[in-house]
């Protein structure tokens, strides 16, 4: 994966699991989607971060 490539995957995946809590704090029902929704959504955004230091730091 190019360093371009994998910059634009983790903004993208941060945003999404922005996005994904956000839902989950507001419109997802019951117990079950709502948290299902913090805990995808936690995990993309961890994973976004994680590729972003990681795409950065390519040589």
């Amino acid at each position: 994966m190019t360093k371009q490539k994998g910059i634009l995957l983790s903004i993208s995946s941060i945003l999404l699991g922005f996005a994904l809590n956000g839902l989950a704090w507001t419109i997802l029902p019951g117990p079950m989607f709502s948290t299902l929704g913090l805990l995808l959504g936690i995990a993309l955004f961890i994973f976004g971060v994680v590729m972003l230091i990681i795409s950065v730091n390519k040589n």
